[in-house]
């Protein structure tokens, strides 16, 4: 028939080791066991006690000191008898490395601030668990919570060392590309809107350019303009510039100096 009455508690249930051959009909304290180990109940009201069938009641027919069972009075010679300790602790212990598969671990149950103070560790996860670790020059960076990596801009290369497990990334520079907005920004003194800027080929026209256009090699060195004194390339100013050409300048063979209408190369 289905059970009646209130639910039975959490635990687990644990049957004591039978120590009905001790029963003499003069002894009344024994020693309780499990699988030969001491056992030591809460209190009284945590044990099941049967004799000869009959169920004791806690604190009138027995009583628990430390790990005996004490009777009020003797058992009979070779009666009957089992014990069952209710509610006990379920001991789940410590799960050995790379037992605990990906299914068994709830969403969200690894989280960063658990792998940042280091209570999930590497050794813990199995062999397949995946992580990314960021280095600049062999030196590692740190970085918490990063799950992708995203490089933008055309000319990226990527090496993957099978012997390291490292890929190393080759960035280019957006100076010489030809996107609308780009370039390089920096603090302390570079920045373009555009592509077209440092060493770029061809030379702008316009307003594309940005506040520093070069194409060849130009320097200010402590407040002086320091300038190629031969010209080896085709130079074309555009239409709304002008050109300035500073000291003694030698034209290469075959080299033009293409001035749009309307606009000035002045040569001082």
């Amino acid at each position: 028939m289905a059970y009646i009455g209130r639910g039975l508690d959490r635990g687990n249930y644990l049957k004591l080791d039978d120590i009905s051959s001790q029963f003499d009909g003069i002894k009344t304290t024994f020693n309780l066991t499990t699988g030969g180990q001491p056992f030591f109940p809460g209190s009284a009201f945590s044990l099941l006690v049967s004799i000869s069938g009959v169920i004791q009641e806690p604190e009138t027919a027995y009583q628990i000191n430390s790990s005996e069972l004490v009777f009020t009075g003797p058992p009979g010679l070779g009666e009957p008898f089992f014990a069952v300790a209710m509610s006990q602790p379920i001991n789940i212990q410590t799960p050995s490395d790379g037992t605990i598969s990906s299914s068994k671990i709830a969403a969200g149950a690894v989280t960063t601030a658990k792998i940042a103070d280091g209570a999930v560790t590497p050794h813990k996860l199995s062999a397949d668990a995946k992580g990314v670790g960021i280095q600049s020059g062999g030196v590692s960076i740190a970085g918490a919570g990063v799950t992708q990596l995203n490089f933008i801009g055309l000319g990226n290369t990527f090496a993957y060392n099978a012997t390291t497990k490292t890929v190393d990334i080759n960035i280019v520079g957006g100076g010489g590309g030809g996107g609308a907005i780009g370039g390089i920004t920096t603090a302390s003194g570079i920045g373009t809107e555009v592509l077209i800027g440092i060493n770029t080929d061809p030379v702008g026209s316009g307003g594309s350019e940005g506040i520093l256009q070069t194409r060849g090699s130009i320097a200010i060195s402590e407040g002086a303009l320091l300038t190629d004194q031969n010209i080896n390339t085709d130079v074309f100013i555009p239409a709304g510039k002008n050109g300035l050409v500073i000291g003694t300048v030698t034209v290469g063979v075959g080299i033009t100096i293409d001035i749009a209408p309307g606009s000035t190369l002045v040569v001082v």
